[in-house]
């Protein structure tokens, strides 16, 4: 996040960079091609496709409401097609490895729209430790670098998961360690349908 080079719009406020680097931490455990919208710092919209612009469309699809003025990032090159469909609602910024001529064409008419570059995303950051400010120090911890896989998993169940369903599930635990404190992920297709975050009553 911190090379990131921002291309265009107003300058990033302190939430702005908090919620595209959540944003940049979750898209960046996909392999397929994948967008994510984070609000306040929790993902309202995850989902993969078969064409970027499939991929957005289906994670504004998740919950278009709190998407708006959300921040989005994918990982792959934001093209012509997809900046269309990004450019008809209002977002905050737009983090991804790179854009088309033809995609910052469109999405610079938005005067404030905040366009990041990153450049690849196919290498995980070096960083290994999270750090927190609490009142008088520190707080530090490992992060979650884990990707699970099938192979890992262990089913304790008597009704066995198919191999959609397995599929399924993985994408879902993924976009759940995203989410903040008692989190609850709904997904079907390679699409969140549903997010719990910070419930207070469980």
């Amino acid at each position: 996040m911190a090379n990131a080079r921002q291309l265009h719009g107003k300058e990033l406020s302190y939430n702005n960079i908090l919620d595209a680097n959540s944003a940049l931490e979750l898209v960046r455990e996909f392999s397929d091609t994948s967008v994510v919208i984070i609000k306040h710092n929790n993902p309202c919209g995850t989902a993969t496709g078969s064409t970027l612009a499939e991929a957005y469309n289906k994670a504004l699809e998740a919950d278009p409401v709190s998407a708006f003025g959300g921040i989005v990032a994918a990982n792959r090159v934001i093209d012509a097609a997809t900046a269309e469909e990004m450019a008809k609602i209002f977002l905050e910024a737009i983090i991804a490895p790179d854009f088309t001529d033809e995609a910052l064409a469109i999405l610079t008419k938005k005067a404030n729209l905040r366009i990041l570059k990153t450049g690849d995303l196919s290498e995980q950051t070096a960083d290994i430790m999270e750090v927190r400010k609490v009142n008088g120090g520190l707080l530090v911890q490992q992060m979650d670098r884990i990707v699970a896989n099938v192979e890992e998993l262990k089913v304790v169940t008597e009704t066995k998961p198919s191999p959609e369903e397995l599929k399924e599930m993985l994408f879902a635990m993924t976009v759940v360690k995203h989410v903040k404190s008692n989190a609850i992920v709904l997904a079907k297709d390679g699409q969140i349908v549903g997010v719990g975050a910070g419930q207070m009553n469980r």
